[in-house]
């Protein structure tokens, strides 16, 4: 940056150096939002910087959030610290997490735009802290961000590790490259998507011996046990006991 800037005039500064800071720098950078960034090999002095900016970002691991405001927020009480847990919830600082999984290639601008941001009840909204941005956000208890992470975690990791698992037997057992099975994902993503009845196969049939069949052909297998607790949940929510 060209002169040196006068005591809060940048609207962000990005604490940490892993993804999901490098994709929130990426987004700024194409919104044209001016920012700071601070890691621990940064060449700049955290306190010089803090002075500088309105808004603290923090976007460290979980685990060490808490200790890290506590430890630098009493010289800088006046700043907003917020950060981008989707399970944490703290009274040092405000939250808005990104629904969305980062990878290590950056998107683009559209990309970043659709990304819905979930933020606290009865605490500051999306849009006053990051009124720049125009995605779509909501709003939850603090008590049920422990249920709303857990729900996120099953749904993006647990399929990523069952599809990632796919790929491999494919290609080790039965020869065929992973490529050949994106059509597949491909449409279980858009039947998913576009259909209130998206389920296919023997489950949806309810077809018990296809269903044993296969657990017999799995019985080598860890993905066993995800198989038959599948079948259990589903026979559970069937009989309504996903409703409380």
């Amino acid at each position: 940056m060209g002169q040196v800037p006068k005591q809060g005039d940048i609207p962000y500064l990005i604490i940490g150096n892993g993804r999901l800071a490098k994709h929130i720098a990426h987004y700024f950078d194409l919104s044209e939002i001016p920012y700071l960034n601070w890691y621990r090999k940064s060449s700049k002095s955290l306190s010089s910087l803090i002075p500088q900016s309105q808004k603290i970002l923090v976007l460290i691991n979980d685990d060490e959030i808490e200790n890290f405001i506590s430890q630098n927020k009493t010289s800088f009480e006046n700043k907003t610290w917020i950060h981008c847990s989707g399970l944490l919830s703290t009274p040092l600082a405000e939250s808005a997490h990104p629904l969305m999984t980062f990878t290590n290639e950056l998107y683009d601008l559209e990309t970043y735009k659709q990304i819905p941001f979930v933020a606290e009840k009865g605490r500051k909204t999306f849009v006053k802290l990051f009124p720049e941005l125009s995605n779509p956000s909501f709003e939850i208890e603090s008590e049920l961000k422990p249920l709303y992470h857990a729900w996120c975690v099953m749904s993006g990791n647990f399929t990523t590790i069952l599809w990632q698992r796919f790929f491999e037997v494919f290609e080790k057992q039965f020869k065929i490259d992973k490529e050949y099975s994106f059509p597949y994902l491909k449409m279980i993503s858009e039947n998913l998507m576009k259909s209130n009845s998206p389920l296919t196969g023997p489950l949806a049939r309810g077809d018990k011996k296809v269903i044993e069949k296969n657990l017999s052909a799995l019985q080598d297998e860890p993905f066993v046990e995800i198989y038959r607790s599948f079948v259990n949940t589903f026979n559970k929510m069937k009989e309504g006991g996903n409703q409380k």
